[in-house]
């Protein structure tokens, strides 16, 4: 019984204060609830606040994303079959992608094309330079020809220049008439009308209708002898 009368007083002393936290309560207008509902909502505007970040933060891979999706060629969103174009785009990129395709086939054609022409034009110019210089070389060779043959003509002209004229007549009787022809254009006028004048009368006519039908002797004097004889006349 005395025990029970020790603990009254705790009890209207906790009932008491529990009053006056009511009264206090209610006279403030539940400031103290306010106070927690406030910490609930700036825990919660925290969290708030955080996730703003990692959406701010985002973007910014997301930009990284969107720049390397720029610079996808068509072929390459037609490719991944990329989820944001419609099918009709997909379409159109399938589309700009092997016109695409082609147009790099034909360039590479076009290139091999010119590589072959390239190499062709290089063999025929090379060609035409090997044939001009064989026919450089020939004319050269030609050149050296007819300079040791206007050589060796000279030294028969001079040998027969050099012989008496009854001698050297003998023997343009028997020369055939294009090498006599080579050699009396290159004799001395007045020695060759001496060897002439003493040449057979047939001869000497048929050398001088050559000579008049040919290249004419300049200042060559046809002898008498030379002429035809007409029978008539007498």
């Amino acid at each position: 019984m005395m025990d029970r009368l020790r603990l009254l007083p705790i009890v209207i002393l906790c009932a008491s204060m529990l009053l006056g936290l009511k009264l206090a309560d209610l006279a403030t207008g539940g400031a103290g609830t306010q106070s927690f509902a406030g910490i609930a909502v700036a825990r919660a505007e925290g969290a708030k606040t955080e996730a703003v970040a990692a959406e701010t933060a985002a973007p910014d891979e997301g930009g990284q994303t969107a720049a390397a999706d720029e610079v996808l060629r068509p072929e390459d969103f037609a490719a991944q079959g990329d989820p944001r174009l419609s099918k009709a785009e997909m379409s159109v990129l399938e589309s700009l992608a092997a016109r695409r395709a082609e147009l790099n086939k034909r360039a590479e054609t076009l290139d091999m094309r010119e590589q072959v022409l390239a190499a062709a034009e290089k063999r025929v110019e090379d060609r035409i330079a090997e044939l001009r210089e064989i026919d450089r070389k020939i004319n050269s060779r030609i050149a050296e020809i007819d300079a040791a043959q206007e050589a060796q003509m000279a030294s028969l002209v001079a040998m027969y220049e050099g012989m008496k004229p009854k001698d050297a007549a003998r023997i343009f009787e028997r020369l055939d008439m294009g090498v006599l022809l080579d050699v009396v254009k290159r004799m001395q006028p007045r020695k060759m009308s001496a060897v002439l004048a003493a040449m057979d009368p047939v001869v000497a006519q048929d050398l001088t209708v050559e000579l008049a039908t040919g290249e004419r002797l300049v200042d060559m004097p046809v002898p008498e002898a030379a002429l035809p004889v007409d029978k008539n006349a007498s």
